[in-house]
């Protein structure tokens, strides 16, 4: 039964029901916890911490796989093609000696993983759209976009000093996998990256049924471009309040960029 995957709705979790509202509340409770609990670590402690997250999530996208292959699931509900699920790419380049590398990985951690972990929340769309809330597939996503959230939001923190270069970063990485994504969706009729069909949102809906791939454009844009100048500028907002406000830089704020 824990890994059965057809349920009924009385069944399924849902979205913005009960279930999803425990969920979130518990969900964004641990994370300002875990930052409180987190703000005199050491950007040291933070490249430990990003390490074991990298080995978790990597085994647990490993297990998943092995699961959903071993059950004949369709190759888009394992192949880890997601924007979410760069993390995993991420987390270990962020651990690289190669500066470019490095810079890279924490770059997408930063603006990337922290956007997922908070869009996954209220749109859960993978675990509790489908599943019951004590699912396996249900505690899988939701710890792990937890975890991409925190350690992204620990990263911009402790680790990065975002600049306007830091974009070819970004745009290059994400880009390195949606073109792969495209190509599989183009053939297999996938979904990966998000690119491929929305799901039944009224705004990417019209576009979707206007071309299917001005719809592809429009979120490929959104997440290699948009992302990064939304967090860039908002990251440059609240650090100039800052300054205003204290007259100084804060010791966080003199930590160099990798």
């Amino acid at each position: 039964m824990m890994f059965y995957d057809h349920f009924d709705e009385s069944q399924i979790a849902g979205i913005f029901t009960l279930p999803h509202f425990i969920v979130l509340a518990f969900y964004f409770v641990l994370f300002v916890v875990a930052l409180v609990l987190s703000r005199k670590m050491r950007e040291e402690t933070v490249v430990r911490v990003t390490f074991g997250t990298a080995i978790a999530v990597t085994a647990m996208e490993i297990l998943k796989m092995s699961l959903r292959i071993a059950k004949h699931s369709p190759a888009d509900q394992w192949l880890p093609l997601y924007f979410s699920s760069l993390f995993i790419y991420a987390s270990w380049l962020s651990l690289s000696k190669n500066r470019t590398l490095r810079t890279t990985g924490i770059t997408f951690m930063s603006f990337g993983s922290t956007t997922a972990g908070v869009c996954y929340a209220f749109y859960p769309s993978t675990s509790l759209l489908r599943y019951p809330i004590w699912h396996p597939a249900s505690i899988h996503g939701l710890l792990y976009h937890w975890l991409i959230l925190y350690v992204g939001a620990l990263t911009l923190w402790k680790r990065f000093r975002p600049e306007a270069k830091n974009f070819w970063h970004f745009f290059v990485f994400v880009t390195a996998f949606t073109i792969p994504a495209f190509i599989c969706n183009e053939i297999w009729d996938f979904n990966l990256m998000f690119i491929g069909k929305p799901f039944a949102l009224p705004p990417l809906q019209f576009l979707y049924d206007a071309s299917p791939y001005l719809y592809a454009a429009v979120v490929y844009v959104a997440q290699t471009i948009a992302l990064y100048w939304v967090w860039f500028g908002c990251y440059k907002l609240v650090r100039r309040l800052e300054t205003r406000r204290h007259g100084a830089p804060s010791p966080d704020e003199q930590t160099q960029s990798a």
